[in-house]
């Protein structure tokens, strides 16, 4: 075979899991077939085993070794991305697979608009579609990161320019539990030269039915936030428009700190007791010192909590306002402390308006 126009990088660090499914489904709509290669990393994983796996899938694919004795998909996935010789290239879990159509979708896609990212639509498996990114009203090409809440989606399911990605420098982020993909979207998104969105093409689907993730289980507060406070210590927001920077911190908030905190409704849910709601606190100040107006688009639900960890840093005052945040209404749960503002972008409100608008959640099949 030539050398491939997109190349899709699995990484597999467990040979129970459904290689196969993962990469059939790359290959399955034929007319685009000859144009697609997919490389398996076997991570710490026997490359004969899973190449014996994929003796009966008819397509390019290949398995390459690596071994890093880190239970990350990180240290893999770099390693792929690091051989790709194709136009675009994207990551896939090896519990994960496309729906019919989807990757000839893609590939007329960005054959024809050769845009720097090409951002897949996703669900998880026998669920409904996943309205992330939630984009504009009919914006499908183009879009900003602030403005089309990029953010929210930092991982890059979908396609990626190979000269646009080594332009960038992007890569997954070793060493982290999760959020290894958190500076390579953020970057892409926000730096990338132009960034569409497959809106209108058959999805990527998150398989369910493995029987673990290395993503799942319970972990330190300190873990959860390591992918914020990494950013942070890098200097990435700097890099980043006003507009941009904002953006990001709101969203960092409000899934990394609100988040960290909702998770923990005890007191024993804080493994380290008051320590661990002070380093929440000033993760979040450092958030909201990142740009103006970061707390603003909150509704009063969440604002509880939050102002709660700016002036009352406890586990006993971060357990109460959780456990009363549960029980909120709707004014507490749509507005923002001005209720001038509740209709703003990154507001609870304007979510839930273009949800009823958009009307694209489909109920699945498989």
């Amino acid at each position: 075979m030539s050398r491939p126009f997109v190349e899709l990088v699995i990484a597999c660090h467990d040979a129970r899991r459904p290689i196969e499914r993962a990469v059939a489904s790359v290959f399955q709509d034929g007319d685009v077939r000859d144009l697609v290669r997919v490389t398996v990393v076997a991570h710490g994983v026997d490359p004969a085993l899973l190449s014996e796996r994929l003796a009966g899938v008819a397509g390019d694919w290949r398995v390459l070794p690596f071994a890093d004795g880190v239970r990350s998909a990180a240290g893999p996935y770099n390693h792929g991305l690091g051989q790709v010789e194709a136009d675009y290239c994207g990551v896939m879990g090896s519990d994960d697979f496309l729906e019919p159509g989807a990757m000839r979708s893609w590939l007329a896609h960005v054959r024809t608009a050769r845009p720097a990212a090409a951002i897949a639509r996703i669900r998880l498996q026998g669920q409904a579609i996943m309205p992330n990114p939630l984009v504009r009203l009919g914006r499908r090409e183009r879009l900003d990161a602030a403005k089309d809440r990029l953010f929210y989606r930092t991982a890059p399911l979908g396609l990626v320019e190979t000269a646009e990605m080594q332009r960038l420098g992007l890569r997954m982020t070793e060493g982290l539990r999760v959020g290894e993909d958190f500076e390579f979207g953020i970057r892409l998104w926000s730096l990338g030269r132009r960034v569409d969105f497959l809106g209108s093409s058959p999805c990527y689907v998150i398989g369910t039915d493995a029987v673990e993730r290395t993503t799942y289980g319970a972990m330190s507060l300190r873990e959860w936030l390591a992918p914020v406070t990494g950013l942070l210590e890098r200097g990435l927001p700097a890099e980043l428009t006003p507009a941009h920077r904002r953006s990001l911190a709101i969203k960092l908030v409000r899934i990394s700190v609100l988040g960290g905190a909702q998770t923990r409704r005890t007191p024993a849910d804080w493994l380290e007791g008051d320590a661990d709601v002070r380093y929440l606190a000033d993760v979040l100040r450092r958030l909201i010192g990142l740009a103006p107006g970061v707390l603003s688009p909150f509704d009063r639900r969440d604002r509880r909590i939050l102002d709660g960890l700016l002036s009352e840093p406890t586990t006993a005052r971060a357990t109460a306002d959780v456990a009363a945040s549960t029980g909120a209404g709707r004014r507490e749960r749509w507005l923002t402390k001005n209720p001038l503002l509740s209709l703003g972008r990154e507001t609870t409100l304007r979510r839930y308006l273009l949800y009823y608008l958009k009307r694209e959640r489909k109920a699945p099949t498989t």
